[in-house]
Formats: structure tokens, C-alpha cells, sequence
């Protein structure tokens, strides 16, 4: 029984040992990277750079830093050697060495070929060889070149249209990665749902080597537009565009590059609108048809109804009103001569 007593109270040691020593030697490491910075667009031929910003605990030291490009190694600092920074030659990648340390790395005439997922990684020393890594997307863009250009197939529709379809279409600038387009009209984004809207990307036509165009094409049913117009009506924004008998809706197409560069062509849409001869005139903003006032059957030929007719019965009122008021007073002043005299 002493035996197996023993037994267990050191294995229940052993294990509040082990434990402890587990969770002492894990809180030990306090490797991490505070800072990583790698732009997403650049500008080609410009200077970046590339910055990977880390902490140690007071009992760890650094083993190496490095860095990759699409998982190969350009750049290397260990401490311990001599020199302590190591350049690696890969495709588009050009480091300004003295510029250079083991928090950053300063990358030079940058190219549609420097473009690529970069990664940093840091290490500490023996005992414990921490590690920690960060990665981020790099975009160089080439170009832009030109504009983008709208087309409409119709430029003016009838609101009684119901059936019809407007399509436009848009090509974009060129560059490379390739633009992405969007579409607003009256500045409120369309969606972009493959029932809308269709991208496709193809070569550039000013440089069909290097550079990328993007073309879309946008579809716009008639009934989608008088939905449209009908929630301008209820936010009281109709009347910007209203011009005569026509609501004109400016279609807006852009094109941007990840932030960097942005572009944009308009055409107008002019919707008809028709009104009924049974309506006031047209009021700005408004295209519900206010129907004039009947007349009563019961009306006089001189119009009792009219605002004239209204203001001569009320003067004829005012008139019996003092007539009586008249008299009142002359009957008062009778009964008074009456009893003094």
C-alpha cells in the first residue's frame, strides 16, 4: 500500500512538473511582428519599400530575417556573419542594399516583373528557434493608356415602353493587371449581377503585348428604370434631372486600378415622360397627374364655385351681419329716448 501511494503521488508530480514546465517554456518565446508593410499598387519605375518590423523577448536573440518573392529568397540578414545581409538574384527584384537592414528592405525601378506574393520571415536563436512570417500581395502596373468610352443603343426611350432594353457598353483603359469597371447611374452604384452586367478581358489594342482591356456590358430593362425613377421620386432627387418632358439620367462607367488610377466616361439616358391633357402643368419633381377640380352641377352660371363666387357670398354674409348689428343699435337707442324723455 506504501508502495502504490508512492507511486502515485510521483506520478501526479511528474505531471504537475511536466505541465508547468510546458507552460513556462511556451510563454517563454514573445517572437511576433509588430509591423508589415508591402504596398498593394505601385507605380512602374518607382522605389518601395518593403518593411517587416519585429519583437524579441530579452532572452531571445535574432537568427535570421529573410525575404521571399513567390517563395524564393532575395534577401537574407543574419548578424552573427559577415557581411551580415545577403543578396539573391530573382526575377525583378532589384535591392538597394545600403538602404537596407533587418527591418526593411528598399526595392528600386520596380517593373511588371517585381510584381508577386512577398513573404517575411523571422527566426530566433537556439535554444527555442521561434518563427514568425507575414505575406502580402505586390502589384506593379504598366500603363494606363486611354480612356474609357461609353456607348448606349438607345439614347432616348418612351416610359410607356415597358419591353425594351437598353444595353451600353464600356471598354475600360489599358494597363496591366488588367482595370476593373463599375457602373452608377445618377451616382448610385448598378449591380453588378450577371443579369445586369458582363465583364470580359482581352488584349490591349494600343500595346496587345503587355497590356490588359477590359470591355462590359451593361443591360438596363425598361421596368428596372421605372423602378428606378420611382425611388428618385420618393427620395425628392427627380427633379435634378428633370429637363421639359424628359427625365435625363446621366450613365456613368469607371475604371480603376486597385485604387491607383480611376477614369470615367458618362452618357445620358432621356426618358419621356407623357402627361394627360386632363392635368395641371407639370410639376418639377413630381410626375403623379393632379386632375383638376370639376364643377358642381348645382353651380350657377356665374360661377359659385370659383374663388370670385366664394368672396361674393361671404361679402353678402358681412352685410346682413352689420345690417343687423344696425339695428340693434337703433332699436337700444329707441328704448332709452323712450324712458328718459
Amino acid at each position: 500500500m506504501i508502495v502504490f501511494r508512492v507511486l502515485v503521488s510521483f506520478f501526479f508530480i511528474s505531471i504537475n512538473f511536466i505541465g508547468s514546465w510546458t507552460v513556462f517554456f511556451t510563454g517563454a518565446s514573445c517572437l511576433q511582428i509588430m509591423e508589415f508593410a508591402v504596398p498593394e499598387a505601385v507605380k512602374m519605375g518607382e522605389d518601395h519599400q518593403l518593411i517587416c518590423q519585429y519583437q524579441l523577448s530579452s532572452a531571445e536573440t535574432l537568427y535570421f530575417l529573410r525575404w521571399y518573392k513567390d517563395g524564393n529568397e532575395f534577401f537574407r540578414y543574419m548578424p552573427k556573419e559577415t557581411p551580415a545581409h545577403r543578396v539573391y538574384n530573382v526575377s525583378g527584384v532589384r535591392i538597394k542594399t545600403q538602404s537596407s537592414s533587418s527591418t526593411n528592405v528598399l526595392l528600386t525601378n520596380v517593373d511588371a516583373a517585381t510584381s508577386g506574393l512577398y513573404r517575411c520571415e523571422v527566426s530566433a536563436e537556439a535554444p527555442g528557434f521561434e518563427t514568425a512570417d507575414r505575406e502580402a500581395q505586390f502589384h506593379v502596373i504598366e500603363g494606363p493608356k486611354g480612356y474609357p468610352f461609353v456607348t448606349v443603343s438607345k439614347g432616348v426611350v418612351d416610359e410607356s415602353t415597358v419591353n425594351e432594353t437598353i444595353i451600353a457598353n464600356c471598354s475600360g483603359m489599358e494597363a496591366t493587371p488588367a482595370p476593373q469597371l463599375s457602373w452608377s447611374l445618377a451616382s448610385i452604384p448598378i449591380p453588378t449581377e450577371k443579369e445586369f452586367v458582363t465583364h470580359s478581358v482581352q488584349n490591349g489594342i494600343i500595346d496587345s503585348l503587355r497590356l490588359k482591356r477590359t470591355s462590359s456590358t451593361l443591360r438596363l430593362p425598361m421596368y428596372w428604370i421605372a423602378s428606378f425613377i420611382e425611388k428618385l421620386e420618393r427620395t425628392r432627387r427627380l427633379s435634378d434631372f428633370i429637363q421639359g418632358h424628359f427625365i435625363v439620367i446621366p450613365l456613368r462607367c469607371t475604371s480603376h486600378i486597385l485604387g491607383l488610377f480611376e477614369e470615367s466616361d458618362t452618357s445620358d439616358i432621356r426618358v419621356l415622360r407623357h402627361l394627360s391633357s386632363t392635368t395641371s402643368p407639370a410639376v418639377p419633381g413630381n410626375r403623379v397627374a393632379v386632375k383638376l377640380a370639376k364643377p358642381s352641377p348645382n353651380s350657377s352660371a356665374a360661377g359659385a364655385n370659383t374663388r370670385h363666387g366664394a368672396f361674393t357670398n361671404g361679402s353678402s354674409s358681412i352685410a346682413r351681419i352689420l345690417d343687423l348689428t344696425l339695428m340693434g343699435i337703433v332699436l337700444t337707442s329707441s328704448t332709452w329716448f323712450a324712458h328718459h324723455c
